[in-house]
């Protein structure tokens, strides 16, 4: 018996998203990218003209406001299809060609920085006065001062950003390989049943009781990914070295201090993220402890990790909303309405696993168009889980889009985080102290402890070993998959601890899974955010006056301010310590709640 993946020509449309609500058709697409080519011209006839007045300023800027968009709509629209599809050779041609046209659009433009900072500071804020229309792009413009020390001359920028498309061409490498290319072999169960293997896939066969399927599934994913080692590790190592590359040419200390620099993020805060999550791991040594002796192991694995202590709770999708929906409500009326239709009849969302279709979930769309979410939904509570997350990304950015004009709709990562796991931290809460049966209470409790997992261990460990990676290649060694794997299996050895038995080879080529690992210091921001999203929802659950409100008008900032600042707006200070003990907090105390359910 072979369980299969559907073709996407047979998926039936409701369960997709909504994309002809940005192009109704491929050729409308061409006609739009067609149109914005012609439009490179106009970016370009501004070169040297910024100091001409504040209405030139002031024009050049708007132009930007009506292109910008546009640009983002041709480059979303491509990848959404590619994503679903990534056999399908035609929509990574359109992929491919999105992402040039973007180099070309940051070429045309990589001229402003230099001619506003040559303005001066004086100058621009004569400018702002003289110009009222100018004001709402002050934050953009005192932050291009404030990074003043590593802009380069036009000539150069323009050069760093033409160079942008060839400098991504090992991070297209690795999608074109992990998702189009690589196969995985078939897992069997304990009753001789073959089940496909994909990146789609693999949350629910390690969420499966059958520890002979876990463990197949597990091996033949990272058996998978061994096999093309060495070229994954090539890829990974060129994409570091582009980011030392960049941050040299820039003129910044490190790759680190670049990745911080634009969102004023000062590099304390990313060293205390990894030395609090270092400093807490005794918590879950203790889980994992608790893990082995429910499922009366001597030693647990890396496939043990979400083996299920309880039966499974089904959760259609359908069933999902409405709970998910229930979460929401101290959100207020307009929050509720608005996810509800976004999840159902808006089309939002492409709901389920298809042949071919990329692993994972995100939120995506622009400026313009539904914030669209990519889903791999297998009916249990993790999916309602991961669907409550990229839904608090999708609300972010609706009111980030609806208050803000498109200058600032690319609000901070570091805020972003905190906005998805604020939301599985509220359904998860209301869930909690609704009256649900044991089976369920211990299932939501494994599902927090999976989502503190991802967040509050492994997240920690990758940005552990990002840092490592780029400390190496800015001290002229080599980044070789030996090196790679080495590194890794023994953080996961320190985080685990004597109960998790760690497979030296298979724990350390885990990095593969991660396409995150090709946007330079991301995954750092998981952990940050979900420190910042269960003491927001703390509050907001034990109904303390106006939390709710100041997290939705937290959510309305986008990139209008500095993201710690953003967070200040919500309520909580992530340039102190605190946040990120209150989350080990709230980790503990699911820790001891599930290890009483166990016992009893």
């Amino acid at each position: 018996m072979s369980s299969s993946l559907p073709h996407r020509a047979v998926v039936v449309a409701e369960h997709t998203w909504n994309t002809g609500s940005i192009f109704a058709s491929v050729t409308a697409w061409e006609e739009a990218f067609v149109a914005l080519e012609a439009s490179l011209p106009n970016m370009l006839a501004f070169r040297g003209r910024l100091s001409e007045s504040a209405a030139t300023l002031r024009a050049w800027l708007t132009l930007n406001e009506q292109l910008g968009p546009r640009l983002m709509q041709i480059i979303s629209f491509a990848l959404m299809a590619y994503d679903v599809e990534t056999t399908d050779q035609a929509a990574a041609g359109r992929r491919d060609r999105a992402i040039s046209l973007y180099a070309r659009f940051a070429a045309a433009a990589s001229f402003a920085q230099p001619e506003i900072l040559a303005l001066g500071a004086a100058r621009v804020e004569e400018y702002i006065v003289e110009e009222p229309e100018l004001a709402i792009f002050a934050h953009y413009l005192h932050t291009i001062e404030r990074l003043r020390a590593y802009v380069r001359s036009a000539e150069v920028e323009q050069v760093l950003a033409m160079a942008s498309d060839p400098l991504a061409a090992t991070n297209l490498s690795y999608m074109a390989l992990v998702e189009a290319d690589l196969r995985f072999a078939s897992a069997t169960d304990s009753a001789g049943n073959s089940h496909a293997v994909s990146r789609g896939t693999m949350g629910d066969l390690l969420g499966r009781s059958d520890r002979t399927l876990r463990r197949n599934a597990w091996l033949a994913q990272a058996d998978g990914y061994l096999s093309v080692r060495n070229t994954l590790a090539a890829t990974l190592a060129g994409s570091v070295r582009a980011n030392v590359f960049q941050s040299q040419v820039h003129g910044f200390s490190s790759a680190l201090d670049a990745a911080l620099a634009p969102g004023n993020i000062p590099a304390e805060v990313y060293h205390n993220v990894i030395a609090t999550c270092n400093r807490h791991l005794p918590i879950w040594h203790r889980y994992w402890e608790i893990r082995r002796k429910a499922l009366g192991l001597p030693q647990i694995e890396a496939c043990d990790i979400f083996a299920p202590l309880s039966a499974p709770t089904k959760v259609s999708y359908e069933q999902a909303v409405d709970w998910i929906c229930l979460g929401m409500a101290p959100l207020g009326e307009e929050y509720v309405q608005v996810s509800r239709a976004g999840l159902t009849h808006e089309r939002w969302v492409d709901r389920y696993p298809n042949e071919a279709k990329s692993g994972g979930a995100y939120s995506g769309g622009c400026y313009g168009t539904a914030p669209f979410m990519f889903m791999n939904y297998s009916d249990d509570l993790v999916s309602m889980s991961t669907l409550a997350h990229e839904l608090g990304h999708s609300m972010h950015t609706w009111h980030t889009n609806r208050a803000q004009p498109f200058t600032y709709s690319s609000y901070s990562l570091f805020v972003a985080e905190v906005a998805s796991n604020f939301n599985q931290a509220l359904v998860r809460g209301h869930l909690l102290q609704s009256d649900i049966d044991r089976q369920m209470r211990i299932g939501l409790l494994e599902e927090a402890m999976n989502n503190f997992h991802r967040y509050l261990f492994v997240m920690p460990i990758l940005a552990q070993f990002e840092l490592h990676m780029h400390e190496l290649v800015e001290r002229g060694q080599a980044l070789t998959a030996e090196v790679l794997n080495g590194m890794l299996a023994e953080l996961f050895r320190k985080g685990y601890g004597p109960a998790v038995a760690v497979d030296p080879e298979r724990d350390g080529i885990v990095w593969a899974e991660f396409p995150h690992l090709f946007s330079a210091f991301y995954v750092y921001q998981y952990a940050s955010g979900i420190a910042a999203a269960n003491t927001l929802a703390e509050r907001v659950l034990s109904g303390e006056p106006e939390a709710a409100e100041r997290y939705v008008r937290f959510l309305s900032t986008g990139g209008s301010v500095y993201p710690i600042e953003a967070l200040r707006v919500a309520g909580v200070d992530m340039s102190a310590p605190d946040a990120m003990d209150q989350a080990f907090g709230v980790l503990e105390r699911y820790v001891a709640q599930l290890e009483e359910l166990l016992t009893t």
